[in-house]
């Protein structure tokens, strides 16, 4: 359980700071392409059945530092659940 709360703590402040970085970034000629978005997904679309309506979807919009922040959070989870004793 502590494992897991640890794993997605990281992965949260990892996609945080690396969407801070992307958004700094933009306004940098040399790292501009730090904040370069992806757009990932399923668009929305509507099933109407007469009786109800459905409506389903699915977008991930993620740039490039958060999927390298990512990767470096979980470069680092062994170490810090070692540090942690976990």
């Amino acid at each position: 359980m502590k494992q897991g709360l640890l794993m997605f703590a990281i992965l949260l402040a990892s996609v945080v700071v690396g969407s801070l970085i992307g958004d700094f970034s933009k306004g940098v000629s040399s790292i501009r392409w730090l904040g370069e978005v992806f757009d990932v997904g399923i668009p929305a679309f509507t099933l109407n059945l007469k009786i109800f309506e459905i409506t389903l979807g699915f977008q991930i919009h993620i740039c490039v530092s958060e999927i390298l922040m990512i990767i470096v959070g979980l470069m680092c989870y062994p170490k810090l659940k070692g540090a942690l004793g976990l």
